[in-house]
């Protein structure tokens, strides 16, 4: 091993000069044998422990290994079959080894995107970290592997990630492609340079505030761990300015040593923290203090930079003592220079005194700067300033000169008023003034490295790694063009390159504690074997350069969950859809004469009619003087005086109470009960909502708590409706997918469901269960066998069921029949229906009546806890009350015409046609898929969409990548370019990875909706025949 060793330090230099593809067959190589000799050593340890037993008698066992090292053993071999037997037979799929490496960090590393695949959907946890912090997002970006960085992204990965290097999974990355993706990523994701910084800074905030709480506590800020490590140690070693600044001013102990003889200083060197290092000096570190190995902070350091700084200090420190020698010998001293500087000193608070330290320790670092452009000074005492050296450091504190300090914080510049600036400056310069002469007062080497496109930006990024001096800021706009966002050109951050810690580099635990990473105690100062480093990259955001701060309301500023919201029914496709309408009505040329949105089941905007009834009372109760109009029948107006009378004033118009008109509950709850053949409904479990949306959201408001590993997690179907990942982003719950099988109509099976649960019990706590029934995007409908597996699995699990029945009345299929829960769950008896909780939705806007613009809707709730109900009904109370009109269609809905009544013939007639015409299309839409190469479609047994399976070719595909977009997005924008189709991509709904859909609405009418079949056949035919 000591061999094995040696040869890997001997690497590390050769593996630095290597391109980044060599670099990463290296790390793979090195890496396979890592795993091969781990396995040899647990095989040997086997075997000797047993060699005696096996010499006495035959063997009769076989030989057994960890789970973890067998599932790391196959994922290394690409063994998928073997992976996948594993993961089945119930093994963890987070197991890691002494490195904290799980699989998923070592198919990121080699690029096995099929086992990658197979360890999310088995539930591992993307967010994983490694002894050194690594995710595997990490390791893909820092391999440069963009299919496997996109779909951990899609799976949840972590982009704001830091490692114990302080970079995040963008700051690794090198490979043009990955980079974009992860740009975009990070765009859509809202993630701005103050968000990246609160990030980067979080621990360090954390332990600043826990020290905090210490020193108002009096407790001992100098106890150390076994191994000799203080407080200071760990904010030297990571460089944490406020933190050591916090302990330096409560009399934390700056000549500390660890177990190794090490001081606060030395730790501060080692990791190249050169502004940590001049805060120690600043404040009386020993520059000579020793080690165990007789070392001192200056042996210790690697880091040029860190190097010349601990130099020029300790040169200037030697002055100092030389010249206080000098002054031994006086037996007396002036008046006038008896130590101003040190009364003051003596007089201040500490905390004044460290400013006032700080202070002269700037301006001596600016003076020692200006000596290395001046002739050497001819006077022994090198510590005396020239009159032409205070005279800059006056001008300094004047803020009329600002000074680059490349040689001592590179990428920072002292300002006037003492702070860093991160903007770059490459000479000596006038501060700006504010007058018209401003726009020149930007050098030409700004202005030469200024970019408006994200090429430039590449570029620029390229050249600040070369010349290891950060890019500068765009220069404000002086033209007369609407503002632009733009991103400014990317910092580097000169410490990210600092190796990692590996016995000193502590992490910070809120409570005070110290635990170090589990590196085996080494300190090494070589490179990390087998990892790719490239220094960190900030993002800025600026209007004309101009920052966006000022807003109390910005992107960084805002709730982080609203900007993971994603809702594919209204996304890119369909607002490039609005543009083309507007296009098109402004005379722009296409293809095609008009847009046929498909994409969302508005059934009136798809050209269906209103049902007569249903307009007619709303018509007299929004316009009540109808009521005396002979053109209305009187069972339109009897049933309008009725909503009428329940409504305050008599109006629409004035608000309800908040569970909803209770008349309408009560035709609700008689409609719930005809339904489900007598099994009773009580008003008071219903309430009333605006949509079916509504009421699933304030469920899942009420469902969603805790955090860590206590947070809740919801199960929903994939493919699903995005209402659901979108509340759940919303509100900050842990979204648990169950597929549904394609090759089975897209049936519901429960193995699949405990799997599921089991999977993500790992790190969330399972509570609820959705089910949409009939299904959407899929169609399929639920047998009444799958409702009660589902409700046994509910009630063995403890879960909250969740029923979305808002498709009841759209069922086409022969054989096919809606079962509501809850009627299953009250025939399955007692057990279930007196103790499983549940909720059910239905909603005006689909079935035959597709009124969507009223939104109406209701749920009802079953064994809620009273207390519980409660917090309900308050919560409801918020919003003050659904839409009135909505809730008069809601009644309508549930308390249609009947027999006897004028109305019904006509009701019955429209309602009839509707539903006949819904089953023809989705008859003729299965066929026409299933006679396209390429494209096959389930039987559309329900609801209002298909969910056709494409087949892209591979050139599609890679097209797709290129332009930094999934492959069913490609082709379905593509298709609203060519053909004025709209179409919502499958990858907008979920779907397996390798597999690519759609989703289309069947309600346009019959003929439009052959021709939009027609469309896609041809589209999909010339766009394979153009990809092949």
């Amino acid at each position: 091993m000591a061999a094995d060793h040696g040869e890997l330090l001997a690497e590390m230099a050769t593996v630095g000069r290597l391109s980044a593809a060599e670099r990463l067959k290296h790390a793979q190589k090195r890496r396979a044998q890592q795993l091969k000799a781990w396995t040899q050593m647990e095989k040997d340890a086997v075997r000797g422990s047993r060699a005696k037993a096996d010499k006495k008698k035959p063997r009769t066992s076989k030989v057994t290994f960890p789970d973890s090292v067998t599932l790391l053993d196959a994922a290394a071999r690409n063994d998928v079959e073997e992976v996948r037997l594993l993961l089945n037979s119930g093994v963890n799929p987070d197991l890691v080894n002494e490195d904290g490496l799980t699989a998923l960090h070592q198919c990121c590393i080699d690029d096995f995107v099929e086992i990658v695949q197979c360890l999310i959907d088995a539930g591992a946890c993307v967010n994983a970290c490694d002894s050194e912090l690594w995710t595997p997002l990490h390791a893909a970006a820092t391999c440069g592997h963009t299919g496997l960085v996109q779909l951990l992204i899609q799976a949840g990965a972590d982009l704001l990630a830091v490692n114990a290097d302080g970079n995040m999974p963008y700051d690794l990355c090198e490979d043009v492609a990955t980079l974009e993706l992860l740009e975009v990523a990070m765009s859509e994701q809202g993630i701005t340079q103050s968000r990246i910084d609160e990030c980067r800074g979080a621990k360090e905030a954390t332990m600043l505030a826990d020290i905090q709480t210490l020193v108002q506590s009096g407790a001992d800020l100098n106890a150390h761990d076994d191994n000799g490590t203080t407080l200071l140690h760990i904010a030297a070693a990571n460089g944490y300015i406020s933190v050591a600044e916090l302990l330096v001013t409560n009399r934390a102990e700056l000549e500390v040593k660890d177990s190794d003889g090490w001081t606060p200083l030395h730790a501060a060197s080692c990791w190249g923290q050169i502004q940590m290092v001049e805060l120690l000096v600043a404040h009386g570190a020993s520059l000579n203090a020793k080690s165990v190995l007789e070392e001192t902070p200056l042996d210790v350091c690697m880091d040029e930079d860190v190097r010349a700084k601990l130099m020029d200090l300790k040169h200037k420190h030697d002055a100092i003592m030389k010249s206080q020698d000098r002054q031994k010998g006086t037996l007396q001293k002036r008046a006038s220079s008896t130590g101003s500087r040190g009364k003051v000193v003596r007089r201040v608070s500490v905390n004044e005194r460290s400013s006032l330290y700080r202070r002269e320790h700037q301006k001596e670092a600016i003076v020692w700067q200006e000596r290395d452009r001046q002739p050497e000074p001819h006077d022994d005492d090198e510590d005396r300033q020239t009159d032409n050296e205070l005279k800059i450091a006056s001008s300094i504190g004047n803020g009329e000169t600002s000074v680059s300090l490349a040689s001592s914080v590179p990428g920072e510049l002292w300002t006037g008023s003492g702070l860093m600036d991160r903007s770059a400056s490459y000479q000596l310069s006038s501060a700006p003034t504010s007058t018209s002469a401003e726009g020149d007062a930007v050098d030409s080497m700004s202005r030469e490295k200024s970019h408006q496109t994200l090429a430039d930006l590449k570029r620029q990024r390229a050249a600040a790694k070369l010349n290891k001096y950060p890019a500068p800021p765009p220069p404000v706009e002086e033209d007369g063009d609407p503002p632009l966002l733009k991103l400014r050109a990317p910092e580097e951050d000169q410490t990210s390159s600092k190796e990692p810690c590996c016995g000193l580099m502590y992490h910070w635990r809120s409570g005070a504690r110290i635990q170090p990473a589990a590196c085996g105690g080494q300190r090494r100062r070589g490179a990390r074997p087998g990892c790719l480093r490239a220094p960190a990259v900030r993002l800025h955001l600026a209007v004309n350069g101009v920052s966006c701060r000022g807003k109390v309301l910005t992107l960084d500023s805002m709730n982080p969950n609203v900007r993971r919201v994603e809702y594919a029914v209204r996304g890119p496709i369909v607002q490039r859809a609005v543009q083309i309408e507007k296009e098109l009505r402004e005379g722009v040329k296409k293809p095609f004469t008009e847009v046929i949105k498909a994409n969302i089941g508005d059934a009136h905007a798809m050209g269906q009619q209103p049902i007569t009834f249903f307009r007619q009372v709303l018509a007299l109760c929004s316009y009540p003087d109808l009521l005396e109009d002979n053109k209305f029948p009187e069972d339109a107006k009897k049933r309008a005086r009725r909503i009428l009378d329940a409504c305050g004033g008599h109006s629409i118009g004035a608000y309800s109470a908040s569970q909803g008109i209770e008349c309408i509950r009560q035709d609700v709850a008689r409609y719930i009960e005809k339904r489900d053949g007598g099994i009773p409904s009580n008003p008071d479990n219903i309430y009333l909502s605006t949509g079916a949306s509504d009421a699933i959201v304030t469920m899942l408001k009420l469902l969603v708590c805790g955090d860590g590993r206590d947070r809740t997690g919801v199960m929903i179907s994939i493919p699903q409706y995005p209402l659901y990942s979108a509340a759940l982003a919303d509100l900050g719950a842990v979204q648990i997918n169950y597929y549904l099988d394609e090759d089975k109509c897209w049936g519901l099976d429960v193995s699949e469901l405990r799997r599921a649960l089991n999977a993500a019990k790992q790190h969330c706590k399972p509570r609820v269960l959705c089910i949409i029934n009939p299904g959407n995007p899929t169609g399929q409908v639920q047998s009444r066998e799958c409702i009660e597996d589902v409700i046994r699995f509910a009630k063995e699990e403890n879960l909250f069921l969740m029923a979305d029945e808002v498709y009841q009345d759209n069922v086409y299929a022969k054989g096919c029949k809606f079962h509501s829960f809850k009627k299953v769950l009250f025939e399955m008896g007692p057990e279930y229906s007196d103790s499983l909780e549940m909720a059910s939705f239905h909603s005006t806007s689909k079935c035959y009546m597709g009124e969507c613009g009223f939104r109406g809707g209701y749920m009802e709730v079953l064994n809620m806890d009273p207390e519980v109900k409660a917090q309900l009904t308050k919560l409801v109370s918020v919003r003050l009350c659904p839409p009135v009109s909505g809730q008069a269609m809601l009644d309508l809905v549930v308390n249609p015409p009947l027999p006897d009544e004028p109305s019904y013939a006509s009701y019955q007639k429209e309602r009839t046609a509707v539903l006949a015409a819904l089953a023809e299309k989705a008859r003729l839409t299965e066929e026409m898929f299933n006679t396209v190469p390429g494209i096959t479609c389930n039987p559309v047994q329900g609801a209002m969409y298909t969910f056709p399976r494409i087949t892209l070719p591979q050139k599609a595909i890679v097209k797709a990548q290129e332009e930094g977009v999934v492959p069913d997005m490609f082709y379905c924008m593509k298709l609203l370019e060519e053909e004025g189709i709209c179409l919502v991509p499958g990858s907008g709904f979920g779907q397996k990875e390798g597999t690519f859909h759609f989703r289309m609405t069947i309600l346009p009418p019959t003929e439009k909706l052959k021709v939009v079949l027609q469309k896609i056949r041809d589209f999909h035919l010339r766009f394979t025949q153009e990809f092949s």
